[in-house]
């Protein structure tokens, strides 16, 4: 897999995340892709061995960003990167967005509001009206729910917006035509039996991939029938797909 050095644009800190700016010259930049990143520095360290894969948060101007917290070594690193990274270009599949289908939902669990950002802004362009729920631990990682101006807040602890979880935080799915989520599997699979089976529903899983490419089948998911891999074949799919 090739990775690109790129200078780092901006850093700024929300609440328990980083977000790191880089600019992207290329294109396939889509909401619910992803992108494997590192410090600089490899092959000569070998440290970290593995990169990280991150969803795209945003992407205006040419420059690109990524929001991230700091879990092991190479979250660390590149939290300390102070010039540049290295990434590959845009992976796997994103979220299909249909302007027929009419107004959607967004919800985010934690770290899973990620790509909600990019994913707002391409349904704005296309004039799609949306609401936005987020849910989170407590108020220290809810501190970047501010960068979703209008959305609706859970937090386990009750320390700000709605106690419970980004579930409490929503209305009836039902209603919605169609439900876009990402987060830990199982707001995943209360959100895929919240929104019912009718409409477009689709879920970016947060699996854990060694390679990015299909090659470690690392990153499994279950569907009918057995697995597929969530870094080529998604990481977004449509909910029923999923054997939850």
């Amino acid at each position: 897999m090739k990775f690109y050095t790129v200078e780092i644009e901006a850093r700024r800190r929300l609440g328990a995340y980083t977000l790191l700016s880089y600019r992207w010259p290329g294109d396939g930049i889509e909401a619910g892709r992803f992108v494997m990143a590192r410090a600089a520095g490899y092959p000569v360290t070998l440290d970290p061995f593995l990169a990280r894969p991150f969803s795209f948060y945003d992407f205006e101007g040419g420059v690109a960003s990524l929001l991230f917290e700091v879990r092991g070594r190479g979250t660390a690193l590149l939290d300390r990167a102070r010039e540049t990274i290295e990434v590959t270009a845009p992976l796997g599949k994103g979220f299909e967005i249909d302007a027929s289908t009419g107004r959607a939902a967004l919800l985010g669990g934690g770290i899973g509001v990620a790509p909600l950002k990019i994913l707002g802004r391409e349904l704005a362009s296309r004039g799609i009206d949306h609401d936005v729920f987020l849910g989170f631990l407590d108020a220290k990682t809810a501190a970047v729910a501010d960068d979703f101006p209008g959305a609706s807040v859970a937090t386990m602890d009750g320390s700000a917006g709605t106690r419970g979880t980004v579930l409490d935080a929503a209305p009836d799915l039902l209603g919605y035509p169609a439900v876009y989520a990402c987060g830990p599997n199982a707001m995943l699979a209360a959100v895929k039996g919240a929104a019912g089976q009718d409409g477009l529903r689709q879920l970016s899983v947060e699996e854990r991939m060694g390679c990015g490419n299909g090659s470690c089948n690392g990153c499994v998911v279950p569907v009918d029938g057995g697995y597929v891999r969530s870094c080529v074949e998604g990481p977004v799919f449509r909910a029923e797909v999923l054997a939850w």
